[in-house]
């Protein structure tokens, strides 16, 4: 077929540059309206319309000069590119696609496609660095191939940091690829795409989240599909969304065809992965589950590899997304299959997300995870402090306790919805422990954390886990060793000569010895629960005797001296 000929079949293509949600703080950037872009194949020029999703203006002709510099895509924002033809193949979630990107200090990137519906594939990209680019597309299928475009990557909005990664300085700590500081506060919600699955505006799940990020939470776990739960299973009540109102593949978990996708399904989970990246929080994606009945493909399948390549396809290019091999993947017992599994991740995503996987104590202790995952996160019920600091001494990375609690319901510990709960003072306490030992932790909540969802209650927890969040973001928690060697009673976080934090469980006369100090240091109690504040007076070098407020009750305490020291 010559090039003429192909430039003139009904092809119908398109390019989608689609500004979706900027990460980290972000806002909707505005859309600068569709124009006539030259796009162009091997061997000539076809022109069609570049359209950004957001209220579009009628399109208006420009040249492909103008084009070059006017297609700007601004740094670490999603965008869409969508091409189009009318025949589709029996199976065009079969159809390989992808497409080869340059950019700025020879950038070369291969980003794989997906299709989207109405015979139309995507190649989806957030430019990491600014100036020009140039995408070319790859597919058997003749008319998708060879397609090109050209824009520009601008500045990034203000509030927009990028993906957040391990930091190299501080690889125990979390940066922002702007080098913005990352202090995890997580939230389980496995089931947060349920909610408006049939309405595209979410009313619920803004609302919701809009909550969430009132209250300090910038890292929500999910699933990337999840069925039923045993301890509830079917629809126990207006609130139980398992089985979801949506399903991932064409069919029905009990006769999937796991060779074809419910567009529906994840046309919606776009949304809320977009919702989440707007308010800057991570979504940290468990790619399986291994307890809440879903009928997976088979391992190692084709179908395996389709899923695991649709999800990178879809989702590697929002900046706020971080991979999880699987909830519970402790359940999973072949070992090969699960490092199989992440090496898929790690050679097709071009971004290198960050990927860690839920609850495999033993296998994270025998070592087999290091080098080979980023972070380290675990369920651990019981020694919240010790077993912290024990998975710290195993390997330097992260350590994240995701699920230590389970906060109970307004009407007290009977109400639950799983056999497990704890009162909101408890779960905080054992948050401070994860966090006082240089680790991260998340928040459970009863009513959300699996398929029976109330999003609009508040929990007391919520409270206790934003002052958390506040106290730490006020300090150089990043430069802080666990000290407890220094205290007498409780536990200790310091950078020596700097800065302390000393964190007890109950009231108590304790000693902290302080030595390094150029001058005394400033000294301030803080109630964990009520967030009240109060001062401790100044303290200098040697073993201070301490007592803490004796009117505070019984609750615990922490005592924060000195301020930390600036970059």
């Amino acid at each position: 077929m010559n090039a003429m000929k192909r430039a003139r079949q009904a092809l119908s293509a398109s390019v989608v540059l689609a500004g979706l949600l900027a990460w980290a703080g972000g806002r909707a950037l505005a859309a600068e309206g569709a124009r006539m872009v030259t796009v162009w194949s091997d061997a000539a020029p076809v022109e069609f319309a570049a359209t950004a999703i957001a209220r579009a203006p009628r399109a208006s002709k420009a040249t492909a000069r103008e084009t070059d510099s006017t297609i700007r895509v601004p740094r670490w924002q999603l965008y869409d590119f969508a091409f189009t033809n009318r025949s589709e193949p029996d199976n065009s979630f079969q159809v390989p696609f992808s497409a080869e990107l340059t950019g700025p200090d020879r950038t070369r990137m291969v980003l794989p496609g997906f299709h989207d519906g109405d015979g139309t594939w995507k190649v989806r990209f957030s430019p990491t660095r600014e100036g020009k680019w140039q995408l070319v597309t790859r597919s058997s299928v003749p008319e998708l191939d060879g397609r090109r475009v050209q824009f520009v990557c601008a500045p990034g909005a203000s509030g927009v940091h990028g993906g957040v990664r391990v930091d190299p300085q501080h690889p125990r700590h979390f940066v922002c690829e702007d080098g913005t500081r990352f202090f995890p506060m997580g939230y389980e919600c496995d089931w947060l795409w349920a909610l408006d699955a049939t309405n595209p505006e979410l009313p619920t799940v803004n609302r919701f989240l809009n909550k969430l990020a009132a209250n300090g939470f910038n890292y929500v776990i999910l699933n990337a599909y999840a069925h039923d739960t045993s301890w509830a299973k079917g629809k126990t009540s207006d609130d139980d969304y398992g089985p979801p109102p949506l399903y991932a593949w064409a069919g029905t978990n009990e006769q999937p065809d796991h060779t074809r996708f419910n567009l529906a399904y994840w046309q919606h989970y776009d949304r809320v992965i977009s919702a989440l990246n707007e308010r800057g929080m991570v979504a940290h994606v468990m790619i399986k589950v291994y307890n809440k009945m879903v009928n997976w493909p088979a391992k190692g399948s084709p179908e395996d590899d389709l899923y695991f390549r649709w999800l990178i396809a879809r989702y590697s290019a929002y900046p706020n997304v971080h991979w999880d091999f699987s909830k519970e993947s402790n359940n999973e017992k072949d070992l090969g299959y699960k490092l199989g599994r992440i090496k898929f991740i790690h050679d097709h995503d071009p971004y290198r997300r960050s990927i860690t996987t839920h609850t495999d104590l033993a296998t994270y202790d025998n070592g087999a995870y290091n080098g080979v995952l980023d972070y380290r996160s675990d369920q651990v019920h019981s020694k919240w402090h010790a077993s912290l600091l024990e998975h710290r001494r195993q390997h330097t990375w992260p350590v994240l306790n995701v699920e230590f609690g389970y906060e109970h319901g307004p009407r007290g510990p009977q109400d639950m919805t799983y056999g497990v709960v704890q009162s909101p003072e408890e779960v905080c306490r054992r948050a401070w422990e994860v966090c006082v030992a240089g680790g991260y932790g998340a928040y459970y909540y009863t009513y959300t954390a699996w398929d029976i969802i109330r999003p609009d209650d508040s929990p007391p927890g919520y409270r206790y886990f934003r002052q958390l969040r506040e106290f730490f973001e006020s300090t150089g928690y990043w430069r802080m060793e666990p000290s407890d060697e220094l205290v007498s009673e409780g536990f200790c976080l310091a950078e020596p000569g700097r800065e302390y934090i000393v964190f007890l469980n109950k009231p108590a006369r304790f000693t902290l010895r302080l030595e390094g100090l150029a001058a005394p240091a400033k000294a301030e109690w803080l109630h964990p629960f009520t967030g009240q504040h109060r001062s401790a007076g100044t303290l200098g070098n040697g073993v201070q005797q301490l007592i803490t407020p004796d009117d505070w009750g019984e609750a615990p305490v922490v005592l924060h001296v000195g301020k930390r020291r600036e970059p």
